[in-house]
């Protein structure tokens, strides 16, 4: 439950935020806006296992192989090449930059669509009383995407709580240790013990948690509103 919490502060944090900027700024008459929404949006619709083995390949040891070591060589940062997968201090953060890298789009598509439903009549009346870009930004954009930014935040808990694809596929099958989460528990105990009904009880009281943290999200933005 641990390192199940740590990657979903992540998400809500580092996740939201640049799903969030990447979507108001897109929001905006930038030059190549529609081929910007396309790119961000390419992570979360490919596959888990296919992510989790390219980023494996890119930042872990395989036959010698780490793409990002490679490269801190070459522009003389050797002295921070690291086994990023295999050091138990590092591990657990690099699955949660990797999962937060994967699923961003699906925030940046959510808060762009609400931007878009934004009226633009609020902000051009902003500027003609004078008020700044941070002013209109913070008196309008944000009050308005209150309501987004709470289902977003729902989402990336319900989401980021029940990974273990991604994490089986980038440290090759391991169940437990400094990357486990409850839903690898839940396959262990399963897979090697087979204790069925000791799993079944893990997957009720797994449940019951995500929909307890739920339901106080939900009353939060409820007072909130």
């Amino acid at each position: 439950m641990w390192n199940a919490s740590y990657i979903t502060l992540i998400a809500l944090t580092f996740q939201n935020i640049m799903a969030f900027m990447l979507a108001w700024a897109c929001d905006r008459e930038i030059r190549m806006k529609n081929f910007y929404r396309v790119i961000f949006f390419i992570p979360p619709v490919l596959s888990e296992v296919v992510v989790g083995m390219a980023w494996r390949f890119i930042i872990n040891d395989i036959d010698g192989a780490n793409v990002i070591n490679r490269m801190l060589t070459q522009i003389g940062l050797s002295n921070f090449t690291h086994n990023w997968l295999s050091d138990p201090n590092t591990a657990l953060s690099t699955v949660a930059v990797i999962h937060c890298w994967k699923g961003f789009g699906w925030g940046f598509l959510i808060f762009l669509a609400g931007l878009q439903t934004i009226p633009r009549e609020l902000y051009e009346a902003a500027r003609v009383d004078g008020a700044s870009a941070w002013q209109s930004f913070k008196k309008i954009t944000i009050p308005l995407m209150i309501p987004v930014m709470v289902l977003v935040a729902i989402l990336t808990v319900l989401g980021t709580m029940q990974v273990f694809v991604l994490i089986v596929s980038l440290v090759g099958g391991e169940f437990a240790g400094h990357t486990s989460v409850p839903v690898l528990r839940i396959l262990a105990s399963m897979r090697g013990s087979s204790r069925f009904g000791y799993a079944c009880a893990q997957g009720i009281t797994f449940g019951m948690v995500l929909i307890i943290i739920s339901f106080i999200q939900y009353r939060f933005s409820k007072k909130g509103q």
